[in-house]
């Protein structure tokens, strides 16, 4: 076994998560590539190979809706009173997450509801960023797919799909209430084949922009080659928020130290999503890395993700 497959093995044996694939290489291609672990763990088990697709969260944000919004609007462009600069580099002051479902005019509630910041001033890293700019692109569905990427996922994939949380526990628990008041009903049952998070699910019927992608580590890994390749987007995985506490670049973010980036070289960019799945290019280095887990199946308990994405860097850049 390589060094991240014994790495990843003991992560599974102590229940981080119950599976892992991930993809290594440069802008030449992957170099090494591999699974480990189950994909469904329970009411059966479905062992992970490395066709296994993964609910990737928040990797939609740049792999898809950052590369659509660059290339459809400029950075000046207003939606809905905020600047598509303000909405990529989460600059805008809105909160990071609101139940949407609840709300009659989910676009609305966030208008009068999400203002949390004097815009400009702080980075709040936020879901609603990106569904104000889903919710301006015309046929998103089919842009998405135009790059190649994997949406609301068709019925006969499911078993190759990576199972997550056994319904929406952790959005219940984030609206501090058992959710009986709530808007839409909330999933109760296990959650495979359809996206994680709530908005993506109950308002984008699969993907509002902030959530959606549905792709194995080798599909990431050339997504996130093509953007690096492509002069386009340089100024958007350079940091646009010197100063503040959070580097940003336009959909990225940059790396400033943390226990996942402290290892990359200045400069290095990347994203992560909440049910355990990530990218991180070191430019410098010519290393993209990219590592899925369903770490929210079959319960999205808390764990030291951050380190375990640390550990994966540095093994992955030797």
């Amino acid at each position: 076994m390589s060094a991240i497959e014994r790495f990843l093995s003991r992560e599974i044996e102590i229940g981080s998560f119950p599976s892992a694939s991930w993809a290594v290489g440069s802008v030449r291609g992957i170099d090494q590539t591999g699974a480990l672990g189950h994909a469904v763990s329970v009411p059966f088990r479905i062992a992970a190979t490395a066709d296994t697709i993964y609910d990737c969260a928040s990797l939609t944000k740049p792999l898809i809706t950052t590369t659509i919004a660059l290339r459809e609007f400029s950075l000046d462009h207003r939606i809905h009173g905020y600047t598509v600069r303000e909405l990529l580099t989460h600059t805008s002051g809105l909160r990071a997450w609101m139940p949407l479902y609840n709300y009659e005019d989910p676009i609305r509630a966030i208008i009068e509801e999400g203002p949390e910041s004097e815009r400009g001033t702080r980075v709040i890293y936020s879901d609603l960023n990106l569904i104000l700019l889903w919710s301006a692109i015309d046929d998103f569905d089919a842009k998405a797919r135009a790059l190649g990427a994997r949406i609301k996922p068709p019925a006969l994939l499911r078993p190759r799909i990576a199972a997550t949380e056994w319904g929406q526990r952790w959005e219940t628990k984030m609206m501090g209430h058992a959710g009986e008041d709530a808007g839409a009903p909330l999933r109760d049952s296990l959650i495979w084949g359809e996206t994680h998070d709530g908005n993506s699910h109950h308002v984008g019927g699969g993907c509002a922009g902030n959530a959606g992608l549905f792709a194995t580590a080798a599909e990431v890994f050339e997504m996130t080659r093509a953007i690096v390749s492509d002069p386009l987007f340089r100024e958007a995985t350079t940091n646009q928020t010197p100063g503040m506490e959070d580097g940003r670049g336009f959909g990225w973010q940059i790396g400033t130290g943390s226990a996942a980036t402290e290892m990359l070289s200045p400069g290095s960019f990347g994203h992560t999503g909440f049910t355990g799945t990530s990218v991180w290019v070191d430019r410098d280095r010519d290393q993209i890395m990219v590592l899925l887990t369903n770490r929210v199946h079959p319960c999205a308990a808390p764990n030291a993700m951050q380190q375990i994405r640390g550990e994966f860097h540095r093994l992955a850049l030797g």
